[in-house]
Order: structure tokens, then sequence, then C-alpha cells
């Protein structure tokens, strides 16, 4: 996760329009400058020059809620940070679980390579035992055909 907001950012995380978070930090509170900083962002047309955009670290985030709480109802400010909450556990659960997936999912393919190394190491033994046996069989045609051969000329 970066380490500062922009305030659409911050809008999206905490349920406020992004016009009153772009107005309380252009305050520079004092409590919230520390946590700012300025860098420029992508102008809008191509021709234009790039605009500076205030960021927010996301330690300064608790600060920002707070002075925030005070022009707006927090009720808004609770059940947005409630989601997040929901949202945050939901992704650990999904986590653990694809986790746990993962390691089945490992454990399989190794066994799987095991039966793998097997069937080859079952495949070169019986390539090499059909080996033994074709030239057996030639050994045996060829005997056979001379037999045949001798027993003509008598």
């Amino acid at each position: 996760m970066d380490l500062y907001l922009n305030p659409a950012k911050i809008t999206e995380i905490i349920g406020v329009a992004e016009e009153i978070i772009n107005r309380t930090l252009e305050r520079r509170d004092v409590d919230i400058e520390p946590y700012l900083r300025v860098v420029s962002a992508p102008p809008e047309n191509l021709g234009d020059r790039p605009k500076p955009q205030i960021q927010l670290r996301i330690d300064g985030l608790a600060l920002l809620i707070k002075k925030l709480t005070y022009n707006i109802p927090t009720d808004d400010i609770i059940e947005n940070l409630s989601c997040q909450i929901f949202h945050i556990t939901h992704l650990r659960e999904t986590c653990e679980k694809l986790e746990e997936e993962n390691q089945t999912l490992i454990a399989e393919t190794e066994q799987l390579r095991e039966s793998i190394e097997v069937l080859q190491t079952e495949k070169k033994n019986l390539s090499v035992a059909v080996d033994e046996l074709k030239s057996q069989l030639i050994a045996e045609q060829s005997k056979t055909w001379v037999a045949r051969l001798l027993k003509r000329g008598d």
C-alpha cells in the first residue's frame, strides 16, 4: 500500500466529498501539516502544465478524520469506516482460505510429480524390456531363417 494518499483515494476510503477533503488539506492545519506533501499531478490536457496536488501520509488519516468531524456529521464517516473494516476482514479471510488452498495444491502437485517420476521410471524399464524382447525376437527369427536355409540345403 502506498504511504501517501491523494484526495480522491481519501474520499474512497472515508466517504467524504473530495472538495471537502481538498479544502481541509489546503488549510494546512498545524496538526496535519507534518503529514502533507505536494506532488505534481498529471495535466488534464496535453498542452497544460502539471499542477500541484496535496497528498496525505496514511498515518495522518486519523487526524484528518478528526478535523473533518468538526464540520460534517460523523455518521457517514463511521458507516464508511465500518464498511472498510468489514471489507478488510473479508479480504483477510479470503487470503487465509486461498493460502490453505494453495498449500493443498502444492501438496497435490508434489504428489503428481512423484507419480510422474514413478511412471517415467516404469516407462524406461518397459522400453528396456521391449528392446530386449525385440532383440530376442530378431535373434530367434534369424535362427529360424538359418535353420530353414540349412534344411533346404540337405
